[in-house]
């Protein structure tokens, strides 16, 4: 097999999905981090850590709230029904995760919510084969979960029949019939060739085979951004619920977009195009008020802890303000700075180091060559660099500037 490309696990942008909340990408490390901390670890099913959200006892609270009226064996049928129902969102999410093993891409964790369930990689491969079959293996185990239900409802001499709408069907063996059907609507709307559901990235792979990884993505999106003003215009005619869906899908399709452009521009370029060689160290001993001195007398904001000619942490304004807050003046460097950071190499492309600064929630890090310290990436310099090429793409499209010329 050729050698697997792989792309940074970009943390979701924003746009959520019904169920299948991402299939593992997009979101942003602060909400992601926020995420993390009000859920609950319920599992380790393959060695890959599950966790459920605090606000899914909100639903389970909803729901016994809403139909107190219904009787206690209804309010339990429908609660039997949600809890295997995301027992399927789980096992979609742990098919994506282990077809992306057998490319040897990690599985950090997979976490459930209200809306659905997200497995969160290290990173995504771009090789068309594996993209294919890692985007794939969400739906096709929906899928099979429907066909096994299909024919257990068939040895009971109950085929399921189509609803007239999509509601809970009552009645004999309704707890298999509306898991069937709501495992067949899973399979169905994640294939759907559009970002972010899965079946964009079904489609991007199988245009990756004929073209760049960008190109494969930039017709992905517009197919995406056509369908999601399709759904808002049917939508319009027959059903309101589709407006939204549209809104999504055109939201979700835009924002792997320039997502995609991003990274590519990130790949053009190393650290050694933004390092910074002069900056201020300081030493695990000092006081957190030399630490305050250096902040106030010059516009570092984040700065290298040295002892012994290695570097030992890196301190930032915020671990300042909040040593200062929880332990006065007089802590020491030592006991407030940041030991868990990235060791960047000069010669990395700028996306494998935003990359590893934000796994490890690190403004800074510290830059070799070999085994010589030579200078730190700021963070800030990458989102500034970001910035100064979208403005001077903007520049060479504009109509405007044939005429300043």
């Amino acid at each position: 097999m050729s050698t697997i490309r792989m792309r940074e696990n970009n943390y979701c942008p924003g746009t959520l999905r019904l169920i299948d909340l991402c299939f593992c990408r997009r979101i942003g490390l602060t909400s992601y981090i926020q995420t993390m901390k009000w859920s609950l670890f319920v599992g380790r099913p393959f060695g890959i850590r599950v966790y459920l959200h605090w606000t899914f006892l909100l639903l389970i609270g909803w729901i016994i709230v809403t139909r107190l009226g219904s009787g206690v064996q209804s309010t339990l049928e429908i609660l039997v029904f949600i809890v295997l129902l995301f027992g399927s969102v789980l096992l979609h999410e742990l098919g994506h995760a282990l077809m992306a093993r057998r490319f040897k891409v990690r599985t950090r964790d997979i976490i459930l919510l209200p809306i659905g369930g997200m497995a969160r990689f290290r990173k995504l491969p771009e090789e068309p084969a594996a993209e294919f079959l890692i985007a794939l293996a969400g739906p096709a185990m929906n899928a099979l979960i429907s066909i096994a239900l299909f024919l257990v409802l068939l040895l009971l001499g109950q085929p399921p029949a189509f609803p007239e709408k999509i509601t809970l069907i009552e009645g004999e063996h309704s707890l298999i019939q509306n898991l069937f059907w709501a495992n067949a609507l899973l399979a169905t709307f994640n294939l759907v060739p559009a970002f972010p559901m899965d079946g964009g990235r079904v489609l991007r792979g199988l245009l990756g085979f004929r073209m760049s990884h960008e190109r494969a993505t930039t017709i992905t999106a517009e197919i995406g951004q056509a369908l999601g003003i399709l759904f808002v215009i049917l939508g319009f005619m027959y059903n309101l619920g589709l407006i939204f869906i549209g809104i999504f899908v055109f939201l979700g399709a835009s924002a792997e977009s320039s997502s995609e452009q991003i990274r590519s521009s990130l790949r053009s370029y190393t650290v050694s195009n933004i390092l910074i060689k002069h900056y201020t160290a300081l030493r695990p001993e000092q006081g957190i008020m030399q630490a305050v001195e250096q902040l106030l007398a010059g516009q570092e904001e984040e700065f290298l802890v040295m002892e012994n000619e290695k570097v030992a942490g890196v301190l930032t304004k915020k671990e300042i303000f909040n040593g200062l807050a929880m332990h006065g003046n007089q802590i020491s460097v030592r006991k407030i700075m940041k030991t868990r950071f990235p060791h960047l190499r000069l010669e990395s492309t700028l996306e494998d180091a935003l990359r590893h600064l934000q796994e490890s929630d690190s403004p800074i890090a510290p830059v070799y060559k070999g085994r010589k310290l030579v200078g730190i990436l700021d963070r800030e310099n990458i989102e500034e660099l970001l910035t100064l090429n979208k403005a001077m793409q903007q520049y060479l499209e504009s109509p405007l500037r044939d005429r300043t010329q």
